[in-house]
């Protein structure tokens, strides 16, 4: 019961940074390949970007290092990428920061198109 009351804050929080950061707009699920958490588009521009929130023992999970390297590849037609955020625990982002480059998703080379959006967590909801 914890592990979803801390996935719904660390969405709620995601979900509000992308407002913040002009992403109002939720789009439309697609069928077929993984659908991300959270799809936004921007209302001036048209840009959309995919969210996801990771929790500490989605570090460990093969199925969630599929899902991050499938969202950090993906591209619009005009092959640009997409703007991929990841809402963490404020506890948990070395761990992230660690698996991203693992995973060769972020480097120094790479991966400036994912974003890392640390989130505190409130006391009742914390590991």
């Amino acid at each position: 019961m914890a592990e979803s009351r801390a996935r719904a804050w660390l969405r709620r929080q995601l979900e509000a940074h992308l407002t913040s950061l002009g992403y109002s707009c939720a789009r439309t699920k697609r069928a077929g390949s993984p659908v991300s958490e959270i799809v936004r588009v921007s209302p001036v521009r048209g840009r959309i970007v995919y969210g996801e929130t990771v929790l500490h023992e989605d570090l460990q999970r093969p199925g969630c290092h599929e899902r991050l390297l499938f969202f950090s590849q993906r591209r619009t037609r005009h092959r640009s990428s997409i703007l991929f955020f990841i809402g963490v625990a404020e506890a948990d982002e070395p761990e992230l920061a660690a698996l991203l480059q693992r995973l060769d998703i972020r480097s120094n080379l790479r991966g400036g198109h994912v974003h890392v959006v640390p989130i505190a967590m409130p006391a009742r909801v914390r590991r």
